[in-house]
């Protein structure tokens, strides 16, 4: 999670904006409240009001009893708001997803899916998954990772993972309709991402190019790349 730690301030400053807005507001009501009415310096109003100097007087009592309950209950609001996004760990790894640039997008946990993240995560390299199986992402929510539980075909999944941002799009689903729609969708709305995908059925290799597909990795060209070398040996050897 500590890889992570200026975007999830980032988050939390975004998130609690209105929070800090308020609390400057009554800082500032308060230095102008002292400054007119007890006649005192800028520099003394508002040192004032923001608790740094006191005053034996009515005022200044009623003020600090208001601004505590304001403090308060900004702070209280503040800190329920973080305990509701732990409470929902899934959430709090999909608004982290929003925030990835110049990243890689991971559509399906499969094998090599699996591999593919833990590459990145090794390498330390920004990265979003996208898979709809919960449970099998368990262990990455846990971690607070960028992961995304929903379906990839949904226009909202791909712009919460940053797709228009991406470097690299791969595409490890055993799905041929997501692998199909999400390569259109993911060029549509970036043409200059790589994307690779990972195809079982070779029939669907030119479709996946004329979608947007920079490379097509099927089970029958990745087996031939594997025993090519072997067959050019035997060649050599004849």
């Amino acid at each position: 999670m500590r890889r992570f730690f200026w975007i999830r301030l980032l988050i939390f400053l975004r998130q609690s904006r209105w929070g800090f807005v308020l609390i400057g507001f009554w800082f500032a009501l308060g230095t102008i409240a002292f400054h007119y009415w007890e006649h005192l310096s800028l520099s003394d109003s508002f040192l004032n009001a923001i608790y740094f100097r006191y005053r034996a007087d009515s005022f200044w009592a009623l003020y600090s009893f208001w601004g505590q309950c304001v403090l308060f209950g900004i702070v209280i609001s503040i800190f329920l708001l973080q305990a509701l996004q732990r409470y929902n760990p899934q959430e709090g790894c999909r608004m982290l997803a929003k925030e990835m640039q110049n990243h890689v997008v991971i559509v399906g946990y499969t094998h090599l899916g699996i591999r593919i993240v833990e590459h990145l995560r090794r390498a330390k390299q920004p990265y979003v998954l996208i898979d709809r199986d919960a449970a099998a992402v368990d262990d990455l929510i846990r971690d607070g990772e960028p992961i995304i539980v929903d379906d990839a075909k949904q226009e909202s999944s791909l712009a919460d993972a940053g797709i228009d941002h991406a470097r690299l799009v791969i595409i490890t689903s055993n799905n041929i309709e997501t692998a199909l729609l999400v390569t259109k969708r993911a060029r549509d709305r970036n043409k200059k991402t790589h994307i690779i995908v990972r195809c079982y059925l070779d029939e669907f290799t030119e479709i996946l190019e004329s979608l947007g597909a920079n490379e097509v990795i099927s089970s029958s060209k990745s087996a031939f790349s594997g025993i090519s070398s072997h067959l050019d040996s035997l060649g050599a050897a004849r």
